[in-house]
C-alpha cells in the first residue's frame, strides 16, 4: 500500500517540467510517471495545477548558537514551514564545530530536536587540520568551512588553508573585505582549487570582482559558488535603518555589486542560494534571520522575471545535493527521499513579522511583497506543514551523515 499519492503534479526540474503521478511509501518516491501501479493509497493529493519540486536545501544556517537545543527545534520549524527540509548547520556558536568530539555532540544535539534534515560544516583554523580531515572522511561533517580576509577574527591565512586542500568533503571558504583583498585571495583559491577533485565552494558570493574570478574557470575547475538573499535583496546605499542589525560577513555591497550577482544568477554563473539564517540578534550576529523565507524570495524573483522555475530548483535543490553529495536529495525520482514542495505561483503579499516563526523577533524583509510559503511540505513522506503552518506531531529530521 502506498502511503501517499500526488495525483497530475507538473514536475519542475532544471532541465523542464512534466506532468505525472508521484507514489511514496516508506519515505521514499516509489513511482514517477503516467500512472502509479494499482495499489490502494493511505493518502491522496489531487495536485493538478500545482508545481511540485524537491523540498529546499539551505547549505549555511545557525541553529546551535549557544547549545540551547530548543533554538534548534524552534528555527528548523521555521524553516521547514517555509519549504526547507533539509539544512547544513553553519560551525561557528559557543560550542563551534571544529574536531570529532564536537561534531558528534552538535550530531547528539540536533537528534530528535530537528525539523529539517541536517548535516553540519567544521571551521577550519590553523591547527585543526588532521582533526577534520577524519572527520570529513568519517562522514561526520559535510563540509569544512574556512574564512579568509578583512577583519574577521575566525580567519586563517592561505599557508593554513592549503592543509585541507585535500579534505573528502566540500572544502567551503568564505571572502571578506574589500576588492584588492578579495582579488587576491580569489586567485590563490583557484590555484588550491586545481588540486582537488571535491568542490571548492566559494560562499556568500558579494561582490562583482568574485563573480569576474570565477567567470573564465567555470567548468574547468571543481568551483561552486552560493549567495544569500540579503546580497540580492539589498545594497548598501538602501539599509537605511537596518545597518545597525544586518552585521553580515561579508558586509552589504554596494548596488552595482548586487545587480551583478542578479545577472550571474539569471547566467546561470552561480549554483546555491544559502540563508546565513542567524535566530539571535546582535552584533555578535553575522547573517540575518531568512531561512523560513528563503523559498517565498526567490518564488518572488521568477515573479519579477529575474529567475526561471527551473533555475529556482537547480539553486535551491539540485545543485546543493550535488555539491554536498546528498544523493537521495533533491530530486523527485524513484528511490529518492520524498522530501517535497507543493505550491502555485501565488499573488505576492507583505511580510507580517508576527506571523514568522523563527525566535529572532525581526526581518529585514518586513513589509516587502514576497510569494508565500508552499502550500504544501512533505518530509521524509510525511505531510509536515500547509501554507505555512505546521501540522506534522513532532520532529523527525535525521543526520544526512554517518554519525
Amino acid at each position: 500500500m502506498y502511503d501517499l499519492v500526488l495525483r497530475d503534479a507538473t514536475l519542475v526540474t532544471s532541465s523542464g517540467r512534466l506532468v505525472a503521478d508521484v507514489a511514496i511509501e516508506g519515505g521514499k518516491i516509489v513511482y514517477v510517471g503516467p500512472h502509479p501501479p494499482k495499489r490502494k493509497t493511505r493518502d491522496e493529493i489531487n495536485a493538478m495545477g500545482r508545481f511540485v519540486m524537491p523540498g529546499v536545501i539551505d547549505t549555511a544556517i545557525q541553529v546551535d548558537p549557544n547549545g540551547d537545543p530548543g533554538i534548534w527545534e524552534s528555527e528548523t520549524r521555521a524553516a521547514l514551514s517555509g519549504g526547507v527540509t533539509t539544512v547544513i548547520v553553519l560551525p561557528g556558536g559557543d560550542n563551534a564545530v571544529v574536531d570529532k568530539a564536537s561534531a558528534k555532540k552538535r550530531i547528539k544535539r540536533g537528534a530528535g530536536r530537528s525539523w529539517c534534515h541536517y548535516g553540519l560544516w567544521a571551521q577550519a583554523r590553523s591547527g585543526n587540520a588532521s582533526d577534520l580531515l577524519e572527520a570529513a572522511q568519517k562522514k561526520l561533517v559535510q563540509g569544512v568551512l574556512a574564512y579568509a580576509g578583512g577583519d574577521d577574527s575566525r580567519a586563517i591565512s592561505a599557508t593554513a588553508l592549503e592543509r585541507f586542500a585535500n579534505c573528502d568533503s566540500v572544502l567551503g571558504v568564505q571572502i571578506d573585505g574589500e576588492e584588492g583583498e578579495v582579488n587576491a585571495i580569489g586567485k590563490s583559491l583557484l590555484a588550491l582549487a586545481a588540486s582537488r577533485t571535491r568542490p571548492l565552494h566559494l560562499m556568500h558570493l558579494s561582490t562583482a570582482a568574485e563573480v569576474a574570478l570565477l567567470d573564465p574557470v567555470r567548468g574547468n575547475l571543481p568551483v561552486t559558488a552560493s549567495v544569500t538573499p540579503h546580497h540580492l535583496f539589498f545594497a548598501e546605499e538602501t539599509l537605511f535603518g537596518l545597518s545597525d542589525k544586518m552585521t553580515t560577513r561579508p558586509r552589504v555591497r554596494p548596488e552595482q555589486d548586487r545587480r551583478t550577482l542578479w545577472t550571474a544568477i539569471k547566467r546561470g554563473r552561480l549554483d546555491c542560494i544559502a540563508s546565513d539564517h542567524h535566530p539571535m540578534t546582535g552584533k555578535v550576529d553575522r547573517g540575518v534571520p531568512s531561512s523560513e523565507l528563503l523559498f517565498p524570495l526567490m518564488l518572488s524573483a521568477v515573479k519579477f522575471g529575474r529567475l526561471s522555475l527551473e533555475g529556482l530548483v537547480s539553486l535551491c535543490a539540485e545543485s546543493p545535493a550535488r555539491i554536498f553529495g546528498l544523493e537521495n536529495k533533491g530530486r523527485i525520482a524513484a528511490g529518492a527521499d520524498a522530501d517535497i514542495v507543493l505550491f502555485t505561483e501565488g499573488e505576492l503579499a507583505k511580510v507580517d513579522t508576527d506571523a514568522l516563526m523563527s525566535t529572532a523577533g525581526w526581518s529585514p524583509y518586513a513589509d516587502k511583497d514576497i510569494a508565500p510559503k508552499p502550500e504544501i511540505v512533505i518530509s521524509g513522506g510525511r505531510i509536515v506543514a500547509r501554507k505555512g503552518k505546521i501540522v506534522g506531531d513532532e520532529p523527525r529530521g535525521g543526520f544526512v551523515g554517518e554519525a
